[in-house]
């Protein structure tokens, strides 16, 4: 990854873009709701081929799913991908992507959860920003003039708004750098590639669903053995929802087990950033430069 990051362009009225789904199966029709809703937007939507294929619990074969990434990423008339949804999948045929085409004619790429395997490729390998935001899966469980959709029509269309927020845990200090990252299950699975050394001297996104107390922990911990969390600038934690018990229960909550593995590091931590398996889901630049500021119960991410 360099320090110069390259950003699409941004969308206009009229644009085609491409919607398809390289991890978890999709029913057509709440992802055809949610293509009206961006069509809303006077985006013109292109079908993936097999979006609405099924092979297992992924939305087609690992051939299928890879045609349709391969078509939108090297279509030139495409300037925006669009996922459907997360689940799993993407790490299957991350592989096999050729983005030759897509680095001399950068686009905007938009999903989250798995996801975040395409995210750090493109952000970490190829030094171009992409999207974390909401997937057309969810789109229903959102209001139409809703702060998630709102956000990531924003960020399509307009220099994105900096973010304000409240957390409830938090340790002051200011930090500029790149933020990359996402899902913390899928952070932690990428650690035996190369793309572990991304993340050092940078300000690293985290967020986590439905995972057991002591998986969230195990996760961290890994983390901290590898070195990653010892060289960040700062630490953003979005949504930690679901997390479960086990048959012993841990006394530890999910905020005080991510803070008892940056313990002895001296970079800001914000908690409760707006973004990802939650209902107030805020679309923001990944592979961006941002200042990050925590003082006490306020933090800000600002985009530079």
């Amino acid at each position: 990854m360099t320090d110069r990051m390259i950003k699409p362009a941004l969308l206009n009225e009229g644009d085609t873009v491409a919607v398809v789904a390289p991890s978890g199966l999709v029913e057509k029709e709440t992802i055809e709701e949610a293509i009206d809703t961006i069509a809303s937007w006077g985006l013109t939507a292109r079908r993936g081929k097999f979006l609405y294929e099924r092979h297992g619990i992924f939305a087609g074969s690992d051939d299928q799913r890879y045609a349709d990434l391969q078509q939108a990423l090297d279509d030139s008339s495409v300037r925006a991908v669009f996922c459907a949804r997360g689940g799993y999948g993407m790490s299957r045929i991350i592989s096999r992507i050729d983005f030759s085409a897509f680095k001399k004619n950068p686009k905007w790429i938009i999903g989250y959860s798995d996801i975040t395997v395409l995210h750090m490729y493109i952000n970490c390998r190829l030094g171009i920003s992409t999207i974390h935001g909401e997937m057309l899966l969810n789109y229903h469980r959102n209001e139409p003039g809703g702060e998630t959709l709102r956000s990531l029509k924003d960020v399509l269309f307009e220099k994105p708004h900096d973010q304000e927020w409240k957390p409830e845990l938090s340790r002051d200090g200011v930090a500029q750098g790149i933020i990359v990252g996402g899902n913390l299950s899928l952070v932690s699975n990428l650690m035996g590639t190369d793309l572990k050394d991304c993340l050092e001297g940078k300000i690293l996104f985290l967020e986590e669903r439905g995972e057991y107390f002591y998986s969230l922990d195990r996760m961290i911990t890994g983390l901290k053995l590898a070195g990653v969390l010892r060289n960040l600038k700062g630490l953003v934690i979005g949504g930690l929802t679901g997390i479960k018990q086990s048959s012993v229960e841990y006394t530890l909550g999910e905020r005080e087990v991510v803070m008892d593995g940056v313990t002895g590091y001296s970079y800001p931590v914000a908690f409760d950033f707006p973004a990802g398996h939650i209902a107030d889901n805020r679309a923001f630049y990944c592979g961006a430069d941002v200042k990050l500021e925590v003082t006490g119960s306020e933090a800000s991410l600002r985009f530079l």
